[in-house]
């Protein structure tokens, strides 16, 4: 990687880590994005302890990398992601990432039990006698397996987020090769027809571009407070949640929070919550009930009614709105 790169990804670390961190967090699945070498260029995120004592053992961490940089050529090669087998036997995939047409690393994502792997073939050949090691053992049994239909739901999506969320973002220098065919106009400000042959205007219909809201106070405890509510926006977040985080009082940070945002507690979060779920409805594969409980909504009536009260339609309309785009263009 030339210096200029290498400066080109320094300035925008924390976009970086904000759009890794926020993936694994909507999807479980683990993420990080390393050199052509495999050697880590951001930190990994949602990093199983199996796989955290796998990089940080002498015997296995040179598997580990050389795992991520075959898999990234291999992807790179077939001009697709291509979930493969990695020496301890759990199932990653990965994007190249290019700068100026310069391929500078690749995004890992995975490090998952899968029940059957018989479709998956072995990046390496290299294996290690990890389990017979009791420790290492009991880390691997305690993993959660997932599906195929995971696997690939969160290739889409991250798809989606880097090509529309972060590429915009950096300017367009950063793109990430395609492993799936998405449309290149979700976002348009033509209307389109609804199902109940009404019209709304696309101009409602927010690019990822604009979801990473850029925090204008000066107030250290806001700050804190608006980095914390972005880290749990999976969860049920309240206010004297918040509050006991930054330690203030729940009314002297609720009038806080009101002065420095611009608006109250609960509309702030709901809104965060509905940026995030606009991602996840450009894909299909993610069922609206899903996406709600994923974003600490118990009931997803509820979750629609929050939808539609931000939005000014429901999540079944926006969806739709989505796919005629990608239809018309």
């Amino acid at each position: 990687m030339t210096d200029d790169h290498s400066q080109y990804l320094e300035s925008h670390q924390k976009i970086l880590d904000t759009i890794l961190s926020e993936f694994t967090e909507a999807t479980g699945l683990a993420t990080i994005l390393v050199d052509t070498q495999g050697n880590e260029l951001t930190a990994g995120y949602g990093f199983s302890p199996f796989c955290q004592l796998m990089r940080n053992d002498d015997d296995t961490r040179q598997l580990c990398q050389n795992c991520d940089m075959f898999g990234g050529r291999s992807s790179l090669k077939n001009n697709m992601t291509t979930p493969y087998i990695c020496h301890a036997g759990l199932v990653d995939f990965s994007y190249p990432v290019t700068i100026d047409k310069q391929v500078i690393g690749y995004i890992l994502c995975g490090q998952t039990k899968i029940q059957d792997i018989s479709s998956f073939q072995p990046i390496i050949n290299e294996k290690t006698n990890w389990d017979k090691d009791p420790i290492f053992k009991e880390a691997y049994d305690n993993m959660p397996f997932t599906t195929p239909e995971k696997i690939k739901a969160g290739s889409q999506l991250l798809t989606i987020i880097i090509n529309y969320y972060l590429s915009d973002i950096m300017s367009s220098h950063l793109s990430v090769k395609e492993p799936i065919n998405i449309p290149n106009h979700l976002f348009s400000k033509n209307e389109q027809p609804t199902s109940n042959e009404e019209k709304i205007s696309l101009t409602n219909v927010e690019s990822p571009a604009n979801l990473l809201e850029k925090n204008t106070s000066e107030r250290q405890e806001i700050v804190d407070a608006l980095n914390y509510i972005n880290r749990h926006l999976n969860e049920v977040i309240t206010l004297d949640e918040v509050a006991d985080h930054v330690y203030l009082s729940g009314y002297y940070f609720s009038k806080l929070f009101k002065k420095e945002v611009g608006k109250n507690f609960i509309d702030y979060v709901n809104e965060k919550k509905i940026n995030r779920s606009k991602i996840l409805l450009q894909d299909s594969t993610w069922s609206i009930d899903s996406i709600a409980h994923s974003l600490g909504f118990s009931q997803s009536s509820y979750f629609s009614k929050i939808f539609k009260r931000v939005t000014g339609m429901s999540p079944r309309e926006y969806r739709q709105i989505i796919q005629n785009e990608s239809k018309y263009n």
